[in-house]
């Protein structure tokens, strides 16, 4: 079976601290108290995150103090989904309570932002017969990647876990979008649990913002193929300079170019997407902006309207019938549609970098 990468708040846990202490989720551990400057682009990303990913009312919690040091829940007594690891000591702290595998899911951004040494952990984990240092990148913040590369990054931790036993550690930098995520996705793909009861489980034990809809997809893409289709993207020149879009597949941390044809006076884009539906943005001339020309959302929580373009195929067939059931807020699976899940995490190419 080919491998999907080779086509393209309940009451919370106190945070698992090492030193012998616990970090009180109400104190000031869980504010943004990042040790970078107030106009630092960073910070303004990852506070727009979380904007997208919680209410306003929920952002002062969902924030990551890196000087803290590393930080973790157990899920279960054989799954931990934390923060990055910072030093080689770390490993050591880890191996204590039973970790067998470490798996991270850092780019390198985020590991030079913070200064981590990546490789000096890797070789001290090396050291060891009982730890494995495991590393598959998911870029941050961006729910597209993170549904293309679930398929990929769960083959390579289940077979680790199989391999390994004992307890993994899933973390990415904060512990609380891509590590939940894969965690979660673990729990619902071959651990038995339905969606919600994993995702209750885990907000019951860590602070975090998983993306629901991209576990969903990704159920999908593997159980009836990664099926595109070309969508393209028209607006109207009013004597623009630039035009580009935000994100749709490649996440609102980045922007593609619109072509201006001079002979019909519109910009557009053609953009080959999976099933699925897509948000977008426009900036013009630097300014963000929505074409009401085209569908678009009414205001957000955060007051955004933004423009869609939604990828379906034949409703009506049985591929159609399985993703509409999926795409459900608790979608089930059925005994077979968890032994293809199953079948395809072992045989899966490996997404290890």
């Amino acid at each position: 079976m080919n491998c999907l990468q080779n086509l393209p708040r309940s009451s919370v846990s106190p945070l698992l601290g090492f030193g012998g202490n616990q970090r009180d989720p109400s104190s000031s551990s869980l504010k943004m108290l990042l040790p970078i400057r107030a106009n630092d682009p960073k910070l303004r990303l990852v506070l727009q995150a979380v904007s997208d990913s919680k209410s306003s009312t929920d952002m002062s919690v969902l924030t990551y103090r890196h000087e803290l040091g590393m930080n973790y829940n157990f899920l279960r007594p054989d799954l931990i989904c934390g923060s990055c690891l910072q030093t080689p000591e770390d490993v050591d702290k880890l191996r204590k309570i039973g970790v067998k595998t470490i798996f991270c899911l850092q780019q390198d951004p985020d590991l030079e932002y913070f200064g981590v040494d990546i490789r000096s952990i890797q070789a001290y984990a090396k050291t060891f017969t009982d730890i494995e240092h495991i590393r598959c990148e998911i870029r941050d913040f961006d729910a597209f990647d993170l549904r293309m590369r679930l398929p990929a990054v769960v083959s390579t931790l289940y077979k680790a876990v199989k391999r390994n036993g004992g307890v993994t550690y899933v973390h990415c930098t904060a512990g609380m979008g891509r590590a939940p995520a894969v965690a979660l996705t673990y729990m619902f793909w071959v651990q038995g649990y339905k969606l919600m009861e994993a995702h209750k489980i885990l907000m019951s034990k860590r602070t975090c913002f998983p993306k629901l809809d991209a576990i969903r997809n990704a159920t999908i893409d593997i159980l009836t193929g990664l099926k595109k289709k070309t969508v393209t993207l028209t607006l109207k020149d009013k004597g623009f300079s630039t035009v580009e879009i935000s994100g749709l597949d490649i996440g609102w941390g980045q922007r593609i170019p619109l072509t201006l044809d001079k002979r019909t006076g519109f910009w557009s884009l053609k953009r080959e997407l999976p099933e699925g539906q897509f948000e977008y943005k426009y900036i013009i001339d630097g300014e963000w902006t929505h074409n009401e020309q085209e569908p678009f959302t009414g205001p957000n929580k955060d007051g955004h309207t933004n423009n869609y373009a939604k990828v379906v195929y034949d409703p009506t067939s049985v591929d159609g019938a399985t993703r509409e059931r999926l795409t459900r807020e608790d979608p089930e699976l059925l005994e077979d549609e968890r032994l293809k899940l199953v079948q395809f995490l072992e045989t899966c190419s490996e997404a290890e970098v």
